[in-house]
């Protein structure tokens, strides 16, 4: 395990902890003011100055969409886990564009690798308050991306996009190309929400929070031969690591259907203050020889946004003691900006190209939940 994955474990572990020992609290507060002589000296009639409870607007799901506050019992807990399989994506990754000449572009693509859908989870946990049914909610992501493209070969050629051109060669073009990119992706979210219901059949769940982000990727792009390496093996490796924390806020929205199943739709947005570390380094494998090898160092802020729709069951059991849930959807999201990456093709400052795209993730979620 990284470093940053075992800071974002770190996190999850404190905010799961801190959750435990503020119910722990509550709980021996209760058992203390409920044992005070004073406050048993105190005659029943005052009773009737209590402010009045907010009712729960349903006690099952068949009668309204599900409301955590209803469950007949003291713990106020619950836990989340979700199966993803999702496919990332990451914007300006071309390596090439083929083509049937060397002296010029014929019949010619446009060359990217290939992203594959991964497997992916999300674990959370959350309590809810005794102020005004407030909930804290913590959860850790992970996510996995990777892609892979060739081209070339036979009778076609490559024009490079990563390899640089120091001799100034015409026409500069490879006989093959291969390209791998992978991505780890870590992230730890923080949430104080409240559940509000617009009727029996709609609920809105307001929350503002905090958000910690670790990415760390790989590409790489070999070319073959040509005028770019002859009879050699051209390597460029590009690793970009980054890291930010900042503030998150969204809605979550449940729209009852009946007989416990429900439609959602979520939506959030944060803005991540961090750093990008960039270490990009080209070499021809047989000669032995490196042609450049740079690091970047970038401090920014950057924007990401998260959407998913699906269907939600819902089910209590034990005397409505606890619940279960599962559902079924479709999620988005994107981080902007993430690739960071530069291309150095000639001999200058002024041949630096930075792409500056994003990155984004889409694919299918499976969720199951448990209160208790």
């Amino acid at each position: 395990m990284s470093l940053k994955s075992k800071y974002a474990t770190i996190f999850t572990t404190v905010a799961i902890a801190a959750i435990v020992t503020y119910q722990l609290t509550q709980e021996k507060d209760l058992a203390d003011s409920s044992s005070d002589p004073v406050v048993a000296a105190i005659p029943s009639t005052t009773e009737s100055f209590h402010m009045p409870q907010e009712k729960s607007i349903q006690k099952t799901p068949s009668q309204g969409v599900f409301d955590p506050a209803s469950l007949k019992n003291n713990q106020r807990l619950w836990v989340d886990a979700e199966l993803l399989f999702w496919q990332a994506h990451m914007g300006s990754l071309s390596y090439g564009i083929d083509s049937k000449s060397t002296t010029a572009i014929q019949e010619g693509h446009v060359k990217s690798p290939d992203f594959e859908w991964e497997p992916g989870f999300r674990v959370g946990m959350g309590y809810i308050l005794p102020h005004d049914k407030w909930d804290l909610f913590v959860n850790y992501t992970h996510l996995y991306g990777k892609a892979e493209g060739h081209a070339g070969g036979s009778s076609r050629v490559v024009f490079p996009s990563w390899a640089s051109n120091f001799a100034d060669t015409s026409p500069f073009y490879a006989d093959s190309a291969r390209a791998h990119w992978h991505l780890h992706l870590n992230m730890g979210d923080l949430e104080l929400g409240r559940n509000c219901f617009a009727g029996t059949w709609l609920s809105l769940r307001p929350f503002i929070g905090v958000r910690g982000l670790w990415i760390d990727q790989d590409y790489s792009v070999s070319y073959k031969g040509g005028t770019v390496a002859p009879s050699d093996q051209d390597n460029i490796a590009i690793e970009s690591d980054f890291w930010g924390v900042g503030l998150r806020m969204g809605v979550n929205s449940l729209w009852g259907i009946g007989k416990g199943f429900s439609l959602y739709g979520n939506g959030s947005a944060s803005l991540l203050s961090g750093n990008f570390d960039i270490h990009e380094k080209e070499k021809l494998q047989k000669a032995d020889l490196e042609r450049f090898n740079i690091k970047s160092d970038v401090s920014t802020v950057v924007a990401d946004a998260d959407l998913s729709l699906g269907l939600q069951w819902d089910y209590l059991f034990s005397k409505d003691r606890y619940h279960f849930g599962v559902k079924l959807g479709w999620e988005c999201d994107i981080f902007f900006n993430q690739n960071q990456l530069f291309n150095f093709l000639g001999t200058d400052s002024s041949s630096i190209n930075s792409a500056k795209d994003d990155l984004s993730f889409q694919g299918v979620t499976l969720g199951f939940r448990f209160d208790f």
